[in-house]
């Protein structure tokens, strides 16, 4: 099988902003105040030019069909860059060194950094952008896989903690531990935070467990290391009304387990409430609900299912000529248990990639015109089929309501 997600693993992040959620109300000090004139939007535009990669960050006062974007309006970062979004500011790991830049909104709205946070005093070589996770104001959380930990620092005043989290527990001899800290995979249930892991080896073959790191966030500490060899890896979480939370894989991982020679279908596993280990009981069968093939997901309707991709067979076959998009969106009820697919969308590169926009929940598409790329994004109200939001004339690698 082509393995045409090299790209996507050099571009992860592109999955999505880690616009994170608190349970803990805002905590602004002088040095951090933001004035609210308005509501103030956040694109992070991507341009590749030759080997190099550039990253806006372009703001705008609205998010809808009418909204015009310059993609190049906003300060330019090197690198495929993702910014995390906190408290009205943005924060971006700088390419050139393992530092942490805070951009905050001028009076105009447009971004400047303000602040910047180096994390070489703690060892740190590199920070990847889905590697940083914000808990609250006070306290957020950089996984540094070479050093099989999470160091710990302030948001709001840009220090370092001096604590760490040892994740030595994490280790697998041949492999190399992948937190995924980006917005659509940890859940955070009180003071825990169960986070979506996977392994691969040095040439990024996943190792085909399902792995979910349980942080208590108070004490900074690891609490549960759950680990399930039934499915692939896992990727991204949904929490259910009831409190239970289920775990999908990613493209790269399905499609390598489905159409291994021990192939098992792609499949979703869940944590109950209160618990902290896999569901030995539990396992939904995603290849089945979709095309039969490779599957990997997800999308919250914000109703009782989610949307995810299935690997299509005719599309396969003609991959060469389709730009390597074999994968058709589908849609599945937890409520009636069936599943359907979703024609009005077009044929899909793989993973399903979504951005929390102020509450709201939009899937990115983005293909290559004779002018370069264009995105556009659907809106997911509900089951019913994502409509067609507002499009601009570049790749992406994240949105986000700042204010």
């Amino acid at each position: 099988m082509k393995h045409w997600t090299q790209l996507l693993m050099l571009t992860t992040a592109l999955a999505s902003l880690s616009a994170c959620e608190s349970d803990d109300e805002p905590q602004d000090t002088e040095d951090h105040k933001h004035a609210e004139t308005g509501s103030l939007y956040l694109f992070a535009t991507r341009f590749e030019a030759g080997d190099q990669i550039e990253t806006y960050l372009v703001t705008t006062d609205s998010f809808d069909k009418q909204t015009k974007v310059d993609p190049t309006d906003g300060p330019k970062l090197l690198g495929g860059i993702v910014p995390t979004v906190h408290n009205g500011a943005a924060y971006a790991p700088d390419s050139n060194g393992p530092v942490i830049l805070r951009y905050e909104p001028n009076d105009s709205g447009t971004l400047e950094q303000t602040k910047e946070l180096s994390f070489a005093g703690a060892g740190v070589t590199e920070i990847q952008s889905w590697h940083v996770w914000i808990v609250n104001d006070t306290k957020g959380y950089v996984f540094d896989p070479t050093g099989e930990r999470i160091i710990v620092w302030n948001p709001n005043d840009m220090k370092l903690t001096d604590k760490e989290i040892d994740l030595s527990a994490l280790a697998r001899e041949g492999f190399v531990q992948n937190l995924v800290f980006e917005h659509s995979g940890p859940n955070k249930r009180g003071d825990q935070l169960l986070v979506p892991l996977g392994w691969q080896d040095q040439d990024g073959n996943s190792r085909y467990a399902s792995g979910v790191l349980v942080l208590d966030t108070k004490k900074d500490e690891v609490v549960e290391v759950a680990e399930d060899e039934r499915c692939g890896e896992t990727y991204a979480s949904l929490a259910a009304p009831s409190g239970d939370v289920y775990f999908f894989p990613p493209d790269w991982s399905s499609a390598q387990h489905f159409f291994a020679e021990n192939h098992k279908p792609t499949c979703v596993l869940r944590i109950r409430k209160g618990e902290n280990k896999f569901d030995a009981d539990y396992m939904l069968d995603l290849s089945k609900l979709g095309s039969g093939s490779a599957a990997a997901g997800i999308v919250p309707d914000g109703k009782d299912g989610f949307f995810f991709t299935s690997a299509d067979e005719g599309l396969w076959e003609d991959r060469e000529n389709n730009g390597d998009s074999f994968w058709r969106v589908w849609h599945y009820s937890f409520g009636t248990e069936e599943s359907r697919e979703v024609k009005s969308l077009p044929d899909w590169g793989g993973q399903l990639y979504y951005v929390n926009v102020g509450g709201e929940h939009y899937i990115p598409y983005w293909h290559e015109t004779s002018k370069g790329y264009q995105t556009t994004l659907y809106r997911v109200d509900g089951p019913d089929d994502p409509e067609s939001s507002l499009s601009f004339d570049a790749s992406w690698n994240a949105m986000a309501k700042l204010r």
